[in-house]
């Protein structure tokens, strides 16, 4: 498909947000921010359209090795960006396929590196690729603005600092920094739309089998939010895999279904840790908080045309056949069979695994459960049967 891969890059950017937020428990923009300052420094510097592009991607993508870094993490409280290299190690892998224009080796890693080599791994100068330059000091200005910094003061800390910036990148902010609209396009009311007015448009003709390798960094990303979530989307994108081969779906039916899967608890991103990873009975508050991922989903997914198919199956998850199921309530006249699939595996994975309140089950103890589910008409009786016959050798423990 031809695909804008603005619409991508925003629509994931947003879920690091939120991802940001579920951590937080608030939001500072941190991305967008570093992504805005980054490319009004590229254009001061005259950087060609297809760089700005590609500086912008990565300075979106900064952070999204975080969530990988808290797993090692044991009070996650602690963490800061500026003392964890981790999360640079794992941002760098996780944006291994990501379709930038042009690939730059080493952007993540290093975008904490200090231009005088007193950075994480101890590279300097030039040798500290330019876009990591730009985000290393575009990320400190972030943090110090959303830290409730005036602006005077920023730009004081930035010169008493000038040792650990790149002096071109750091002149170029200089320049910036005494424009009264650089700074107020920083606030959160326009940071959004002055990214979006600055970012070129790209499109890019790629498969959904090539889709499928960006889904899958988010995939990475929505698992790593909980140790006890550390697989449920790759398994389930997995199985999903298996039960489209054997219905012998089209290619990109059962490409677009892997999609679905990778990135269905998108939302879940939103959602605090200590509710994911409460180990006793929800509250009907934080059981309302939960409620709402497949809803997020939703809006993050719709931002990207041509992914409506994707959309629709990705966040009907939680629906059930006789609408009681949620965010919508919606019934078998709105749940096509894909979606009944994505719901169904989706059950069966949650079943399977550890969660913080029980053990996961066997299979046989699983399909029971399903197929009362089925015989009560909240979900798709035939897929329950395809993934009894399908997945009995996937059993983790003894038939209870």
């Amino acid at each position: 498909m031809r695909m804008n891969v603005n619409e991508l890059l925003i629509s994931l950017s947003q879920a690091l947000n939120f991802a940001e937020e579920g951590v937080l428990n608030k939001s500072t923009n941190h991305g967008v921010r570093v992504a805005y300052i980054s490319g009004r420094i590229a254009q001061v510097l005259s950087m060609p359209e297809e760089n700005l592009f590609d500086l912008i991607s990565y300075s979106l993508l900064h952070d999204n090795g975080v969530m990988n870094a808290l797993l090692e993490i044991p009070v996650r409280s602690t963490f800061r960006t500026g003392t964890n290299p981790a999360h640079c190690v794992e941002g760098e892998k996780n944006i291994a396929e990501f379709p930038f224009l042009h690939r730059e080796r080493n952007v993540i890693l290093y975008h904490h590196e200090h231009y005088d080599g007193s950075g994480f791994f101890g590279v300097s100068g030039r040798d500290i690729p330019l876009y990591s330059r730009v985000i290393a000091l575009s990320d400190k200005i972030a943090l110090l603005y959303s830290g409730g910094m005036q602006e005077d003061d920023i730009v004081s800390r930035v010169q008493t600092e000038a040792r650990i910036f790149d002096p071109v990148v750091r002149e170029a902010f200089l320049e910036l920094s005494g424009r009264v609209e650089f700074w107020l396009g920083m606030n959160d009311q326009f940071v959004q739309g002055a990214l979006a007015a600055m970012l070129p448009r790209v499109y890019r003709r790629l498969e959904f089998q090539e889709i499928r390798s960006v889904s899958q960094i988010f995939s990475r990303i929505i698992d790593a939010k909980s140790p006890f979530t550390g697989s449920h989307s790759r398994g389930i994108s997995e199985k999903v895999g298996k039960i489209c081969s054997y219905y012998e779906f089209d290619g990109d039916t059962y490409w677009k279904m892997r999609i679905a899967a990778d990135l269905h608890d998108l939302g879940k991103l939103i959602v605090p840790n200590e509710i994911l990873d409460k180990p006793g009975r929800l509250t009907p508050q934080e059981f309302r908080v939960v409620q709402a991922h497949p809803y997020y989903t939703r809006k993050l997914l719709e931002m990207i045309n041509g992914f409506e198919e994707i959309t629709e199956w990705a966040s009907n998850h939680h629906e059930k056949l006789d609408g009681s199921g949620y965010p919508y309530g919606f019934g078998e006249d709105r749940l096509d069979f894909n979606s009944r699939i994505l719901a169904c595996v989706d059950i069966y994975q949650a079943l399977t695994e550890d969660r913080p309140y029980r053990k996961g089950m066997s299979h046989g103890a699983a399909v029971r459960i399903m197929q009362e589910m089925a015989r009560d008409g909240l979900i798709e009786s035939a897929v329950v049967e395809d993934i009894d016959s399908l997945f009995p050798a996937e059993s983790r423990m003894p038939v209870q």
